[in-house]
C-alpha cells in the first residue's frame, strides 16, 4: 500500500477516534455521568493518541523507541475500554484493578522487542490482547442483564467479529518468525490496514447505540416509578398489572392483590412536619418490598396507598403475607432523631375470579376490603365480602382480626 494512502488513513482513524471521544465525554457530562461513559472517552483518546503515534513514527530516535510507544497506548485504550464494560455491567469474575494485567502484557512486549528479540511474537501479542479483551466485553455485554436488548446484542456482535478478525491476524504475525520477510509484512498490511476503519468506526457507534438504549431505559424507569419511595408509580403499575393479568388468564394461575393504606397518615404529617411524613411512606414501602419475589409488584399508587400484585399466590397465601406485613408494621416504630413513631397500616386482600375482566376488577375488590378494615378499626387485615372463605368448620370466614392480636 501506498506510503500516503497509509497515512491519510491513519490521520481519519485519529480523527474519527477524537470525535467518539468527544461524543463519549459529552455523553458523561450530560446523562448523569456514568463512569463508564468517562472510562470510553478516556479509550478513544488514547487511541487518537495511538495514531497520532503512528503518523508521527519517523520522529522517533528508533524503531523500538516507536514500537513500545505505540503499544503502550493500544494497550490503555484495551484497559480503560475493558473497565468501563466491567462498571456498566458490574461484572465479577475480573479484578476492578486491570493495569497490573496490562503491565504484565506490556512487560511480554519490551521483553521480546528490546531483550529476547522476536519481531512476529512482539507485533503477534496486542491483537491477541485485543481479541480477549474484545471477547470479555462482548459477555459481559450480552450478560448484564436478563433479556439483553438489541442494542447490547449488536454492540457484542461487532466485537465478536473484530475478535475473531484479531485471531488469524495473531496468528500470522507469529508465523513470520523472529525476523519476518519484510515483503509478506507489507502485503498482509493492506487488508488490516483497510478493515480496521469499519471495525473503529462501528464498534464506537454501537457502543454509542447502546449508551442511547441506557438513556432510553432510564428515562423510561424515571416515567413509571415514584420519586419518593422507588416503587411503581401509577402509571408503572397500570403496565406491569396489564402484564400480571395476562400472565394468569393465559397459565390459568391464581393471582390476589393487597391493598394497603398507613393508618391515620395525616396526623403524622401534621404532628411531625412532611419530611417526617416522607420518611414514613419510605419506611412503609421498604416493608413492602421485604421477601418480595422478582414476579411481584409493588406500587404507591396515591398519597399512602399502595398495592402489592402477587402472581401464582392463592387467597389464602396473600392473607398470610399481608398479616405478616401488618404485624411488621406495627412493631417496627420508624426511627427519627431518637425519637421513635409508631404506626400502623390497614390492609385488604382479593383474589382473581372467573368474573373479572381484568385485573382492576381485583384491585377494586381489594380497595373495598381495605375499607372493612378501616371502618373495623384498623391495623388489620380484611376480605371483601364476594372473598368470603369457608373456614375448616364449614363457616364463611367474613373477618379478620387484628394481626396484633394474633388473630
Amino acid at each position: 500500500m501506498d506510503t500516503s494512502a497509509v497515512t491519510y488513513i491513519q490521520a481519519a482513524l485519529g480523527v474519527v477516534s477524537l470525535m467518539i471521544a468527544i461524543v463519549f465525554y459529552m455523553s458523561w457530562k450530560t446523562l448523569g455521568e456514568k463512569p463508564w461513559a468517562l472510562r470510553w472517552a478516556l479509550a478513544f483518546a488514547s487511541l487518537t493518541v495511538y495514531w497520532c503515534v503512528h503518523l508521527s513514527a519517523g520522529r522517533f530516535p528508533n524503531f523500538e523507541t516507536y514500537w513500545l510507544v505505540a503499544n503502550a497506548f493500544a494497550l490503555a485504550t484495551l484497559t480503560l475500554a475493558l473497565r468501563g464494560h466491567c462498571q456498566r455491567s458490574q461484572c465479577s469474575f475480573l479484578p476492578k484493578n486491570l493495569w497490573p494485567v496490562t503491565l504484565v502484557v506490556y512487560s511480554a512486549i519490551v521483553w521480546t522487542t528490546l531483550v529476547s528479540r522476536n519481531t512476529g511474537l512482539s507485533a503477534a501479542i496486542f491483537p491477541l490482547t485485543s481479541a480477549v479483551s474484545l471477547l470479555l466485553a462482548s459477555l459481559m455485554v450480552v450478560r448484564h442483564r436478563r433479556h439483553t436488548r438489541p442494542a447490547e446484542w449488536a454492540s457484542a456482535a461487532s466485537m465478536t467479529l473484530f475478535a475473531v478478525a484479531q485471531l488469524p491476524t495473531a496468528a500470522f504475525l507469529y508465523g513470520l518468525g523472529p525476523d519476518p520477510d519484510v515483503v509478506l509484512a507489507q502485503m498482509f498490511s493492506h487488508p488490516s490496514m483497510l478493515l480496521r476503519p469499519a471495525g473503529l468506526v462501528g464498534m464506537g457507534m454501537f457502543v454509542i447505540f447502546m449508551l442511547a438504549s441506557d438513556l432510553y431505559e432510564d428515562m423510561r424507569e424515571i416515567a413509571v416509578r415514584d420519586g419518593l419511595t422507588g416503587l411503581y408509580n401509577r402509571r408503572g403499575f397500570g403496565e406491569q398489572a396489564a402484564v400480571a393479568y395476562a400472565n394468569a388468564r393465559r397459565s390459568r394461575s391464581d393471582v390476589s392483590v393487597i391493598a394497603a393504606d398507613i393508618d391515620h397518615f395525616k396526623s403524622v404529617n401534621d404532628e411531625f412536619g412532611h419530611a417526617i411524613g416522607d420518611r414514613a411512606l419510605q419506611h412503609f414501602a421498604d416493608m413492602l418490598r421485604v421477601d418480595r419475589r422478582v414476579e411481584d409488584i409493588v406500587a404507591r399508587i396515591g398519597g399512602e396507598e399502595f398495592v402489592l400484585v402477587l402472581p401464582r399466590t392463592g387467597i389464602r397465601e396473600a392473607i398470610a403475607v399481608a398479616d405478616r406485613l401488618c404485624v411488621s408494621m406495627a412493631s417496627s416504630p420508624l426511627v427519627c432523631g431518637g425519637q421513635q413513631i409508631v404506626m400502623t397500616a390497614s390492609f385488604g386482600v382479593a383474589a382473581i375470579s372467573d368474573k373479572d375482566t381484568c385485573l382492576t376488577d381485583v384491585i377494586i375488590k381489594a380497595d373495598r376490603a381495605l375499607y372493612r378494615s378501616k371502618r373495623a378499626g384498623r391495623n388489620r387485615v380484611d376480605l371483601e365480602s364476594s372473598q368470603l372463605m369457608r373456614t375448616v368448620d364449614g363457616s364463611l370466614e367474613a373477618r379478620r382480626g387484628k394481626a396484633a392480636a394474633g388473630k
